[in-house]
């Protein structure tokens, strides 16, 4: 009897949840089928007045048959809380507090840092003044241009826009046929972002690299250092490829310090400092000799009435790499600036600086409690006992 009643209770459940999930994600063959040919014209040479730009109604059919995509290739869809707290840790983005049931992340300043909670009315006033684009074009952009990515609260996944037509196979409209495609690209990125699911990252670094690299170029995710690497190496790499040698300091800098315009504010991907400092070895000192050799473009920024950045601005930047390769050059003694390798950033500027601009850069640090960077007092410390011929050891 006590069988039966589990039995039941089990059955009642499974018959609520998939009540659920039928109502979320029922299939209107007939709508993608129209759509997908719509789809067909979504890049039309010159943008003519025949082509198709994606709205709302394309996202929402997509949606169930990403969920039974997951779904059939194995996913287990998480808990709201559990993908709250990923969304959160990824992105910075309460869930609760959106007044969407699909949030967007949009890739483009200033939307993205400004448009978490927005509703769409507000947010097409904000590319009325700011972009020259009409609102579906702007939100509903495919995947394959530089797109956004659509956080579903009620159905617990992260996706960019997709054409239909990558997600299934329709055989026959009228006999309802049809065959759900696996999306190996989907299905790869949220076991990434909602399991942490190391062979997943593998395959998007090797088969969807401009995808996942987009986590922390567009919606600055930092926190992991097999993503950190494989940008840095991108950019390393191309660079070199095109001749681009001069560049490769100001690429670097612009990676790990982010500022649009010049009324943004300063923003700081800590993370790839992190992972240099991590990485970085007798052997690998590259890219830390990069943002070391660069870092004296941010000191003569000081003296530069008309900087793009503020006096404030610029003293952050100088703690943040301070605390990061200054501290590794007092470990790997082969690590030093291309004119003389005992010089590091703050050692050269406390020697060659007039007292009371070193002073002012150290009161600034010592208000903002050295920025709660680990390494920036042990390395004011060390950048003062710098003489005419550079490190004291």
């Amino acid at each position: 009897m006590k069988f039966n009643i589990f039995l039941l209770l089990f059955l009642i459940n499974i018959s609520f949840f998939l009540g659920q999930y039928s109502n979320l994600n029922i299939i209107n063959l007939e709508k993608i089928a129209q759509h997908i040919e719509l789809q067909k014209r979504a890049f039309v040479e010159d943008h003519t007045p025949n082509e198709y730009i994606l709205t709302e109604e394309d996202l929402l059919l997509q949606q169930p048959l990403i969920v039974r995509s997951l779904v059939n290739s194995g996913y287990k869809i998480p808990e709201y809380s559990e993908f709250k707290k990923r969304i959160a840790d990824y992105f910075k983005v309460d869930l609760d507090k959106s007044k969407e049931n699909i949030v967007t992340l949009y890739i483009d300043e200033p939307v993205f840092n400004k448009g978490i909670g927005f509703t769409d009315e507000e947010i097409k006033n904000i590319i009325l003044k700011t972009t020259n684009l009409t609102f579906d074009l702007y939100k509903y952009r495919l995947a394959t241009l530089k797109g956004n990515l659509f956080i579903d609260k009620e159905r617990k996944i992260v996706t960019p826009m997709n054409f239909l037509e990558t997600l299934i196979q329709i055989d026959n409209v009228k006999k309802n046929k049809y065959k759900i495609k696996q999306n190996l690209k989907l299905l790869s990125l949220n076991k990434y972002l909602i399991y942490n699911d190391s062979t997943s990252l593998t395959y998007l670094l090797s088969r969807e690299k401009e995808l996942v690299h987009s986590l922390l170029l567009d919606f600055n995710y930092d926190q992991d250092n097999r993503i950190n690497e494989s940008v840095m190496d991108s950019i390393y790499r191309e660079d070199l490829t095109f001749g681009r040698n001069n560049f490769l300091g100001i690429d670097f800098f612009n990676l790990v310090f982010k500022k649009e315009h010049k009324n943004h504010n300063l923003y700081i991907r800590s993370g790839i400092l992190s992972t240099i400092e991590n990485d970085t070895n007798n052997q690998n000192i590259k890219y830390a000799t990069i943002l070391l050799n660069y870092s004296d473009e941010i000191i003569n920024e000081l003296s530069n009435k008309n900087s793009f950045y503020t006096t404030k601005e610029l003293y952050k930047i100088l703690a943040y790499l301070a605390n990061t390769i200054d501290f590794l050059s007092m470990k790997y003694k082969n690590l030093g600036m291309s004119s003389s390798s005992r010089w590091n950033i703050l050692g050269k500027y406390y020697y060659s600086a007039k007292k009371e601009n070193w002073e002012k850069l150290i009161n600034e640090f010592k208000t903002n409690n050295y920025y709660n960077l680990p390494n920036l007092k042990k390395v004011v410390n060390y950048a003062e006992q710098f003489d005419s011929v550079g490190a004291p050891d």
